[in-house]
């Protein structure tokens, strides 16, 4: 459906149902949140305040809740006015060689047909949340701004691809292990898939079909239609296996290089589901701003002092020379306060003075 198509099918039903249509600020809200803009980005477009919109859209999700006669919120209604406009579609019948829409011939009511309360298709409503693939994390540090911001982009903004990356050991998984932890309740599947076997493309939308979609009894559908029909949070970590070496950062390797079109399409694409993808290299996806973000991990700065708490360390004025050293990375840094208790004996000063220790590859 084009926006226009929209905002005329909504007016409409709102004009049915109450006697009024949308003023432009709903219509506006409406649009913007179709094309997935944030309510700053609509309050600047239409010279009003962020609170303002804000409250003008959940008024409006309870006027299109109560006209519609389904939940409706930011987060789903384009889904539930485009399965509202389909069952309009559906309910249309043949009479005198002419086609008529249901109104006075249709045996429901004009709010629309009565929904069994009970759900013959379980797997519509069910939540399947499959997290065995999600690697033992370590305790997260202080990124609280991150998952606030991740909240807004997912929640919120409905960005369908979310790209976290940064270096090994800087807590990409830590902080997608506890964003599920909080955001959960708001998504029928969730699949955690790590892509340390590079699987091609086809045998990754095959098994994210048969997760998201797992009754055999009828024909598989599309992964768009699966992605539409439950809003689903599919996690795609260590990202960068399916890139190549020795070529500019985000490379597709030969054999994957089709995931560059398909994340386009999923992008661009009217779904409520969202890819997360973690990776230490950006990679290369063409779609507008609107519908990609990527969030990028740095060290934790002093906060990382969290982490040598507790240790038996010494010096404690040399904490954040350490902490510097190793670019607040916290998996390093565990790592080293290992080695300063166990070569050192906790002196982070003698430690620091030694020019040529070898660790290990961190």
């Amino acid at each position: 459906m084009d926006i226009q198509e929209v905002l005329n099918w909504t007016d409409e039903q709102v004009q049915a149902k109450t006697g009024k249509g949308l003023d432009s600020l709903q219509k506006a809200i409406l649009e913007g949140v179709w094309q997935r803009q944030g309510y700053k980005d609509i309050a600047d477009d239409c010279h009003c305040t962020t609170d303002h919109v804000r409250k003008m859209a959940s008024e409006l999700w309870k006027l299109l809740s109560d006209v519609l006669g389904e939940d409706v919120r930011k987060a789903n209604v384009k889904a539930v006015v485009e399965n509202g406009k389909f069952s309009q579609i559906s309910n249309m019948h043949i009479g005198n060689g002419d086609i008529n829409v249901c109104n006075e011939n249709c045996p429901y009511p004009k709010g629309g047909k009565k929904r069994s309360t009970a759900n013959p298709n379980k797997d519509k409503t069910e939540k399947q949340h499959d997290l065995t693939e999600a690697p033992k994390s370590h305790r997260l540090y202080n990124r609280t701004q991150e998952l606030n911001l991740l909240k807004q982009w997912i929640l919120e903004d409905n960005i369908p691809i979310v790209t976290v990356i940064g270096l090994s050991g800087i807590g990409k998984t830590a902080l997608a292990v506890e964003l599920i932890a909080q955001i959960k309740d708001n998504f029928d599947r969730i699949l955690w898939r790590n892509c340390t076997d590079t699987p091609t493309l086809k045998s990754l939308k095959t098994h994210l079909i048969q997760f998201l979609s797992p009754n055999p009894q009828t024909k598989p559908p599309s992964l768009t239609d699966c992605l539409r029909l439950h809003r689903s949070l599919i996690v795609l970590d260590d990202f960068q296996e399916l890139f190549s070496t020795g070529e500019l950062a985000g490379t597709y390797l030969p054999e994957h290089e089709n995931y560059g079109k398909f994340f386009q399409q999923i992008s661009t694409l009217s779904h409520q589901s969202c890819l997360l993808l973690l990776s230490q290299e950006q990679p290369k996806i063409t779609s507008g701003n609107n519908h990609c973000q990527i969030l990028k991990l740095d060290g934790l700065g002093k906060s990382a002092a969290a982490i040598l708490e507790g240790r038996n360390l010494t010096d404690e004025d040399k904490w954040l020379d350490l902490i510097n050293l190793y670019s607040g990375n916290p998996l390093w840094l565990n790592i080293i306060a290992d080695a300063v208790e166990d070569l050192c004996d906790g002196n982070i000063a003698q430690f620091l003075s030694c020019k040529n220790l070898y660790l290990g590859d961190l």
